[in-house]
């Protein structure tokens, strides 16, 4: 429902001749000024409400941090950064944007989806190849201790012949290689890991800034709101 408020004004002029005569005058003025919520406007002026919504939402964005996409990408970094602890990951910034590298994949592990209620969606991405990793180290690790447990009796202080037969070196060497391929493998997937998560921030970040400032959002927004208006839609402070 709009609201009407009338501010009465009230000038007094006192006016005093050479003769020292006093001539006081009262005026009187009447400003009135009807208040609307934005479901009481014209299109034309939820249009210009709107827009002078958006205008505000980047300003408070792209200079300080704010508003509504600052606050919800802010989010999207903790959580972040909460996976950066117990990963080996590290942001690096790119001119306006930024991109991740990875580290030792030994220290790649799955994450708990749990911990990131609000944003699983990074969790996901990074689960998507990580979840793979611990398990192909330990199976190049299986092969190495085989590879070794192989030699081993050729060597002191049991040393049971001057030399490994060819049937051991070839054994020694198919698990060998097999737990390179393992650990290539887990290098690999790190890396595709890493690029799943970096996608996602970038995609995540992307939809969150044109979400908050669309004309859809904030239609709905302003429509369950208790902003005033005036009558050409603007935001009565």
């Amino acid at each position: 429902m709009s609201i009407i408020t009338t501010t009465y004004t009230e000038r007094k002029t006192i006016t005093t001749d050479d003769a020292g005569n006093v001539t006081i005058t009262t005026s009187h003025d009447a400003d009135t000024l009807t208040e609307y919520y934005f479901t009481e406007l014209t299109p034309e002026a939820q249009a210009r409400a709107i827009s002078d919504a958006i205008e505000e939402e980047q300003r408070d964005y792209y200079e300080n941090g704010d508003g509504m996409t600052g606050w919800n990408i802010s989010h999207l970094w903790d959580a972040y950064t909460d996976l950066q602890k117990h990963q080996p990951i590290k942001y690096h910034d790119h001119y306006s944007s930024f991109y991740l590298t990875v580290g030792d994949a030994e220290k790649v592990t799955p994450e708990d989806g749990d911990r990131f209620d609000f944003c699983p969606n990074i969790c996901e991405a990074w689960n998507r190849y990580a979840a793979a990793v611990p398990l192909l180290i330990e199976e190049a690790e299986d092969h190495e201790g085989i590879a070794s447990e192989i030699t081993a009796p050729y060597y002191w202080p049991w040393e049971v012949a001057d030399e490994e037969p060819t049937s051991v070196l070839v054994w020694y060497k198919a698990h060998g290689d097999y737990a390179d391929r393992c650990r290539y493998k887990a290098d690999e997937l790190a890396e595709h890991a890493k690029d799943a998560l970096e996608a996602k921030m970038h995609e995540l970040i992307n939809e969150t800034e044109k979400y908050y400032q669309s004309e859809d959002f904030w239609r709905e927004w302003l429509s369950d709101g208790d902003d005033r208006y005036t009558r050409d839609g603007a935001r009565i402070w």
